[in-house]
Order: structure tokens, then C-alpha cells, then sequence
């Protein structure tokens, strides 16, 4: 199971980075830096949330551990991802890096490795709630 998860995670990337081509392409110059960066955050809190509902209702998950299993591993694999790409493929220093995960400057990036982390056990529990009813 914990495998067709991780090759699941390739497809949220896929989302992440069309998401990031729409911000850059349609809107940000309409919206600002600031508000793209946050509509963008949004659409892809919305666009993972459907995904953690697709992937949990075809390949349930079987227990809590599990789900945090992935929700650590798809954390991880994104931490790698963004900070990789962005410090080694873009060259990018850290502090431009780290300028998305400022709340106090308004940046909202926070939200998706967090919901990342602790997405596949909301929906674990929300799974089970309906179980029992």
C-alpha cells in the first residue's frame, strides 16, 4: 500500500507544478506577486484535497500508523522535492526559499506541506466515521 502511495505523490507533483504554471501564465500579473501566490496556495489545498479523497477511497487505508506513514513520507518527498529543485535546479538561496513559509509577510505555502502531513489521517478518520454509521 505505502508503495502506491509514494507513486501517487508523482501525480500531487504534477498538480503542484501545473498549478504553479497557471499562477504564472493567467494571473499573477492580473493579481500581484503576493495575492497569485495565495490563490495559487489555495487551489492547491483544493486540488490535494480531492486527490487525498480519490486516493483514500480507491486504496483505503487500513489503520492510523498507516496514515501517518505517508503523510511523514509524502512530507519528506515534498520537502525534498521543493528545496531540491529550488537550491540546486533553479539556484535559489535559502532565504528566498524559506520567504514562502513567512505567515507574517502574508505567504501561505505552509499549508500544503502541513496538509501533506496530516492529510491521509483526516481522511483515514473521516473514512472510518463513515464506516460506523
Amino acid at each position: 500500500m505505502l508503495f502506491k502511495y509514494v507513486c501517487a505523490w508523482f501525480g500531487m507533483m504534477v498538480l503542484a507544478i501545473l498549478n504553479g504554471g497557471v499562477r504564472d501564465g493567467v494571473y499573477a500579473d492580473h493579481f500581484g506577486a503576493l495575492a497569485a501566490h495565495q490563490i495559487s496556495t489555495a487551489a492547491l489545498l483544493v486540488l490535494f484535497v480531492i486527490s487525498f479523497r480519490v486516493l483514500t477511497t480507491k486504496w483505503p487505508l487500513a489503520s492510523s500508523r498507516q496514515a501517518w506513514a505517508i503523510g511523514l513520507i509524502w512530507l519528506a518527498m515534498t520537502l525534498v522535492f521543493e528545496f531540491g529543485m529550488g537550491r540546486f535546479v533553479s539556484g535559489l538561496p535559502w532565504s528566498a526559499m524559506f520567504h514562502d513559509y513567512n505567515l507574517f509577510a502574508g505567504r501561505v505555502w505552509v499549508v500544503i506541506p502541513l496538509w501533506v502531513l496530516i492529510g491521509p489521517y483526516l481522511f483515514f478518520r473521516l473514512n472510518v466515521v463513515k464506516e460506523q454509521r
